[in-house]
């Protein structure tokens, strides 16, 4: 509410682009609805981005240019785009400014190192913690507390570029994990038990 700036509501489809990679970029996204996923240069899924994630902010230079391309995964996405411009003012003249944008970009590092961290973990590990954090984040919930709709948005194959491996280690694990009964494949939908994955977890780490 301080120094407040108007910012312009803009809908995409999926497959829209918000922001190519090394492309020039004035504009900063605030998510409302929806969900994105940034890739790298080789089209590789680095992270995942929702309601009330930011993207754009992580260089105040005017005319920076983008580490990736951050492409729309949900049926719809809902933005407000802000001029640059008049948030580096804003960051500029209030107290906080420095503050909020120093905390962001910790949370950009922060998430940053926590995918090298996942890389360096065994596989069944590694792909048990990223079904846990993705449907903590971006699922939905079902009838049952303790299960929870995995995001129909992020396919198998972005779960292997995610974990950096191929789609056949995905598709083996998730067979070994649904006759464990720590998750339910219904149609294109995959149902998480977060209690049993929580203690399969214990157990393989």
């Amino acid at each position: 509410m301080i120094f407040p700036i108007s910012g312009v509501r803009k809908s995409y489809v999926k497959q829209d682009t918000l922001m190519q990679c090394k492309a020039d970029t004035n504009d900063v996204f605030l998510i409302e609805h929806g969900m994105i996923a940034a890739t790298n240069g080789r089209n590789i899924v680095v992270d995942f981005f929702a309601q009330d994630d930011i993207i754009g902010l992580s260089n105040l230079m005017l005319g920076s240019t983008s580490d990736y391309i951050f492409v729309v995964l949900s049926d719809e996405l809902t933005v407000i785009r802000y001029h640059k411009e008049d948030l580096i003012e804003k960051i500029m003249n209030t107290q906080e400014g420095y503050l909020y944008h120093y905390m962001h970009m910790q949370n950009m590092v922060n998430r940053l190192l926590a995918l090298q961290e996942l890389w360096r973990l065994p596989t069944e590990e590694r792909i048990v913690i990223v079904l846990l954090e993705l449907s903590r984040k971006y699922g939905q919930e079902s009838e049952n507390k303790n299960i929870l709709c995995f995001p129909k948005q992020i396919s198998k194959g972005m779960i292997a570029q995610y974990t950096n491996f191929n789609p056949n280690t995905i598709t083996t694990i998730l067979q070994k994990l649904q006759e464990e009964d720590c998750i339910y494949p219904v149609r294109s939908t995959i149902f998480i038990d977060m209690e049993k994955l929580e203690t399969k977890l214990k157990a393989i780490s």
